[in-house]
């Protein structure tokens, strides 16, 4: 019966179009979601910080507002997202040249990118101003903090090499300029001259940093810093009380100039250096060396002591006895019984000592570093003083690129004193290339 049922045409007819009907109803929804279903066959992803150019007269005129970059998102097939994404053939750009001079919104463009991706920009508008394009040449200023300096010292001068740059930009932005700084820095406790190479920075009237093209971007700035001095006069006071038969005619001192260094406060105080001599240990005529002391706020002087030339006029009643025994007397005071006289040595050369060898001088002043030496003393030690028998030089050790300010220092015969046409010597230092 079953076998009869099952070779039955009809049986195999409504068994095929229930399978058929079966398969039509599995195959259907899949056909379907694979038709309405864009998503299992495409992709989105986003582009970050793609270069955006801008089209436009570069020689005559300005652009601002344009983002440097910007984010792309772009969505379609995953195997063109992929491609796009590995090859980045394509180009954003703004195109501006049929824009004329003013402000204005533009859509930001793009190129190269299949047609079967749907591309979005972010920012897709912008927001810019074209303007006229001007250089112009501004003076350098240069600058540095002074609570770097040490106590006592200050900027004597500043020199920006080159002294000028250009400066391209918006006739806005170079109008709006007001300062051109350099600024140099430096640890703390500065007394030396320097060179150092600093950035330019180009500012408005409050300091806001300006978006312009500068040339050159570095300079070099040569700060020459020194110590505050004042010359003024010595002036003799006299202390004590003359010996018995005893006149002082007069005292004179030989240097009659003295260099003070301190603060700027104490030496605007100081109109003279007074100096006291205790006439009391002088018996004869001659030189001596009289010890200065220091006034108040003044850090050092030139010179830590000076010679007087005294005149002593000793009554009759005086004795060759006592004479021998103020000679013989104990005192700090270099006493010579003479007659006083000068010689002068002209073009005197100077020496520089403890230069490094990695850096060359040349004398600012004295002029080729030649001085003209005056010497007082004994008329017999004169006659037969050479020049040869002195050295001036002075001492250049830890001294590097600048300009530095030197004491001439004078080694020479005891018993003399000398004077100098430049106690000081301004010496420029160079590293050799």
């Amino acid at each position: 019966m079953m076998d009869k049922l099952i070779e039955s045409p009809w049986f195999l007819r409504i068994t095929a179009l229930t399978l058929a009907m079966l398969l039509f109803f599995t195959v259907q929804p899949k056909e379907k979601d694979s038709s309405d279903g864009f998503s299992s066959g495409t992709q989105a992803d986003v582009l970050h910080n793609v270069p955006v150019q801008v089209y436009y007269d570069d020689e005559s005129l300005i652009v601002t507002g344009v983002p440097k970059t910007v984010d792309v998102t772009i969505k379609g097939p995953m195997a063109i997202v992929l491609q796009t994404k590995a090859v980045s053939d394509y180009t954003v750009f703004v195109d501006l040249r049929k824009q004329t001079i003013g402000e204005h919104k533009v859509t930001i463009q793009h190129e190269n990118f299949s047609d079967k991706l749907s591309v979005q920009i972010d920012p897709s508008t912008i927001d810019i101003s074209i303007e006229e394009r001007v250089t112009r040449t501004f003076k350098i200023d240069p600058e540095i903090n002074e609570r770097l300096l040490a106590e006592d010292y200050f900027v004597k001068s500043m020199t920006a090499n080159p002294s000028t740059v250009t400066v391209t930009g918006a006739k806005s932005a170079v109008d709006s300029i007001s300062y051109v700084k350099a600024t140099v820095t430096g640890e703390q406790g500065l007394k030396s001259s320097f060179e150092q190479e600093a950035n330019v920075k180009i500012l408005d009237r409050d300091m806001n940093k300006l978006d312009v093209q500068v040339k050159p971007e570095k300079i070099k700035v040569n700060v020459d810093i020194g110590e505050y001095t004042k010359e003024v006069p010595v002036v003799l006071n006299q202390k004590g009380t003359p010996g018995k038969d005893i006149t002082i005619k007069s005292l004179t001192p030989i240097t009659s100039k003295m260099t003070l260094f301190g603060s700027k406060a104490a030496l605007d105080k100081m109109e003279q250096l007074n100096v006291d001599v205790d006439v009391s240990k002088i018996k004869n005529s001659g030189i001596f060396k009289v010890s200065i002391d220091k006034p108040e706020g003044i850090s050092r002087l030139s010179e830590d002591s000076i010679k007087v030339q005294a005149v002593v006029e000793k009554n009759e009643s005086s004795t060759n006895e006592e004479a021998i025994k103020d000679e013989e007397q104990e005192t700090d005071q270099e006493e010579t019984s003479s007659t006083i006289g000068s010689k002068e040595f002209k073009n005197v050369p100077v020496d520089v000592r403890n230069l490094d060898e990695d850096y060359s001088s040349n004398f600012i002043t004295p002029k080729n570093g030649l001085v003209t030496l005056t010497v007082q003393g004994d008329e017999k030690e004169l006659a037969n003083l050479d020049i040869n028998d002195f050295d001036l030089y002075i001492e250049a050790a830890d001294k590097h690129n600048g300009n530095h300010k030197l004491p001439i220092q004078v080694d020479g015969p005891r018993n003399l004193t000398w004077s100098l046409s430049n106690n000081i010597a301004n010496l420029r230092i160079e590293r050799i290339s």
